[in-house]
């Protein structure tokens, strides 16, 4: 089974609305409550490691007996939320999280998440029903995949006052078998001017949305500052501020979704660099730039459609020399200034300095593919 999500922006009338956003604040005290609780209890067991363990935390049944709003909306979602707490601690105490936060009620973005129980997560004409909401008005620009099953929806609230609804959806994949008859192959080599170079010295030209409205957004947040925080024309302000930043992402995603889409139907093997992009935006002069791109936002969506398709995305190891190599001899240089813009060689290989190292790029990746082909001609890399 294949798990994917879906998104779709909602239309909930006002009772709908107002249902939603008191989900919102429901799931939100069951947080504030839990973590309240397991704070208390830790401070009051903290020198019995045995006790600390063994305690029963209070759960949204009981809840519910003390709030009795808390009744009113979907249950699934207020166990959601209590299990979601649950997780982030065992994230925190693993390491891969840091300590969970209380959440508070003035934070723009908003979302509940609830499970399907007995088909009550369905489509329903224009509209998808839900527990609790009933038929809420959807727009569906695409379908789910054939006999696909619905397994959960998160209802989010946008800075912009927009609704949406993600489904975690399970489906069978279908086998599509990774075979030898490939023909095109493309390198990748990223770039800030253009987004990156490819094999044939092509420029993605990516617009950088966020860098050309700085003016715009500087404007907007000026008058921002100006306001009385707290009052009706601050929140008005405000607003505009996420409209400004709502753009910029919608841009940005719709450019990367559709860059992604035609390499993915255009290439059979893609070959991309692996970036350390958290060490690379430490550089005050590149960070802006590097965070506008989103480079790991356009691998995520590149890896899927690869993989939807039955094409193959290698990432190449992030300490491969690409830029330094000659990708007519191989003749690799011992240094090679990031001011240097072209590549010359001893060869008489005079060439763009990204557009060589996307050629290698390619190159690596046919390279590893080739020599994963076994005898029945299937292929797989990574």
């Amino acid at each position: 089974m294949k798990r994917k999500g879906y998104k779709y922006r909602i239309y909930p009338n006002n009772a709908q609305k107002e249902l939603i956003n008191k989900t919102f604040g429901s799931t939100r005290k069951i947080n504030n409550l839990l973590l309240n609780e397991k704070e208390a209890i830790y401070e009051l067991f903290k020198d019995y490691p045995e006790l600390l363990k063994s305690h029963k935390y209070l759960t949204p049944a009981y809840y519910k007996t003390v709030y009795p709003y808390l009744k009113e909306v979907d249950s699934q979602a207020l166990t959601s939320a209590w299990l979601n707490l649950q997780n982030a601690f065992k994230n925190f105490f693993t390491g891969s999280n840091k300590y969970p936060r209380y959440k508070s009620k003035k934070n723009f973005r908003k979302t509940y998440t609830t499970h399907t129980i007995n088909n009550n997560i369905r489509w329903e004409g224009n509209g998808i029903k839900m527990s609790k909401l009933g038929i809420v008005k959807l727009r569906k620009h695409r379908e789910l995949p054939e006999n696909s099953i619905i397994k959960a929806a998160i209802i989010s609230k946008s800075a912009t006052n927009k609704y949406y609804v993600s489904l975690r959806i399970e489906y069978e994949e279908e086998i599509i078998n990774i075979n030898n008859d490939f023909k095109k192959a493309l390198g990748l080599d990223f770039s800030l001017n253009g987004f990156y170079v490819d094999t044939e010295g092509k420029k993605a030209n990516y617009p950088m949305y966020y860098m050309n409205s700085l003016k715009k957004l500087a404007k907007e947040q000026r008058k921002l500052s100006r306001k009385v925080r707290g009052s009706k024309n601050y929140y008005k302000q405000k607003l505009k501020v996420a409209i400004v930043h709502e753009k910029i992402s919608f841009q940005r995603n719709d450019f990367l979704h559709k860059l992604s889409r035609k390499l993915a139907n255009s290439y059979d093997i893609i070959s991309i660099e692996t970036l350390d992009l958290i060490e690379m935006m430490k550089n005050k002069y590149f960070s802006k730039k590097i965070s506008d791109i989103s480079y790991n936002k356009f691998v995520s969506y590149l890896s899927y459609k690869c993989e939807d398709e039955g094409k193959i995305l290698h990432k190449v190891d992030k300490y491969y020399a690409s830029s330094k190599i000659c990708s007519l001899c191989g003749l690799k240089k011992k240094t090679l200034p990031l001011s240097q813009r072209t590549y010359s060689c001893e060869c008489g290989n005079v060439i763009n300095r990204d557009h060589n190292a996307a050629i290698n790029i390619a190159t690596q990746g046919m390279i590893s593919y080739l020599s994963s082909i076994t005898e029945d001609g299937t292929a797989s890399i990574a």
